[in-house]
C-alpha cells in the first residue's frame, strides 16, 4: 500500500514536472552540419531529448543569439538520432539574414513540437494511470503467489492427517474381517466335525430293509433264492 502511494505521488511529480517544462521544452539549439544550396536545405545536428517528437512537414524557426529578431521559417524533411533535416523554402534570403554557414550554432522553435509535446503529456497521463493501475494488480497477484507456499503446506498437512485416518481405518476393516473369516472358519470346521460326528452314528446305527440277501447262482433270475 505505501508504494502504490509512493508511485502516485512520483507519478504526479513526473506530469507536474512535465507541463511546468513544456514552454521550454520547444526551443532548443543545434549546430549546422550540412548546406545544400541547390535543394534548399539544411542539416543541424542536435542533442536534445525531445527531437524524437518533431515529425515531418513539422515547422520550425531558427535563428542566431547575435541577432534573435531575424529569424527564418522551415520545414522538417527528416531526422535521425542526431540530425534533423531542414527545408528552408527563402533559403537565399535565410543565408543573408541569419548568415547561415557551415558550423554556425542556431537556435530553434517550433510550435508544432509543442503541439506534439501536449499530445505527448496526455498520453503520457493515460499511461502514467494504467501503470499504476497495473502496479496494483501487481502487488495484489505478487502478495497471493507469496502465499502459496503456505497454502501448499496446509493442504499437504491436512491430507496426511486424512490419509492417515484413512490408513488407519483401512487396517482396522481388514482386521476385523480376518477376525470374521477366522470365526466364520472356526464354526465351518465345528460344523464339519459334528457332521462327522453323526454320520459316523447314522451308518453305526443304520437298520437294514430285510435279513436276507440273494444268491445268484443261476442264470434265470426266475431261479435266484434268499439265504
Amino acid at each position: 500500500m505505501v508504494f502504490i502511494v509512493v508511485l502516485s505521488i512520483y507519478t504526479n511529480i513526473l506530469l507536474a514536472s512535465v507541463k511546468e517544462i513544456d514552454s521550454q521544452s520547444t526551443y532548443f539549439s543545434g549546430r549546422v552540419s550540412r548546406l545544400n544550396q541547390k535543394a534548399a536545405l539544411l542539416r543541424v545536428k542536435v542533442d536534445f531529448e525531445n527531437a524524437k517528437f518533431l515529425t515531418k512537414k513539422d515547422k520550425v524557426e531558427f535563428w542566431t543569439e547575435v541577432i534573435p529578431s531575424k529569424r527564418c521559417a522551415s520545414y522538417v524533411e527528416g531526422k535521425s538520432t542526431e540530425y534533423i533535416l531542414l527545408k528552408v523554402p527563402r533559403y537565399s534570403e535565410c543565408v543573408s539574414n541569419v548568415y547561415l554557414t557551415t558550423g554556425a550554432y542556431l537556435h530553434f522553435y517550433s510550435p508544432d513540437l509543442e503541439r506534439n509535446l501536449k499530445a505527448a503529456r496526455e498520453l503520457l497521463d493515460i499511461l502514467m494511470k494504467k501503470k499504476m493501475a497495473l502496479t496494483a494488480r501487481m502487488e495484489r497477484y505478487k502478495k497471493n503467489l507469496v502465499t502459496y507456499p503456505d497454502k501448499l503446506e496446509a493442504i499437504n498437512k491436512r491430507y496426511q492427517i486424512l490419509r492417515q485416518k484413512l490408513e488407519l481405518e483401512w487396517a482396522d476393516e481388514l482386521s476385523k474381517l480376518e477376525e470374521d473369516k477366522a470365526f466364520v472358519y472356526k464354526n465351518y470346521k465345528n460344523a464339519q466335525t459334528r457332521m462327522d460326528e453323526v454320520e459316523h452314528k447314522i451308518e453305526k446305527y443304520k437298520i437294514s430293509d430285510q435279513n436276507f440277501v440273494e444268491d445268484r447262482w443261476s442264470l434265470d433270475p426266475k431261479l435266484y433264492i434268499k439265504k
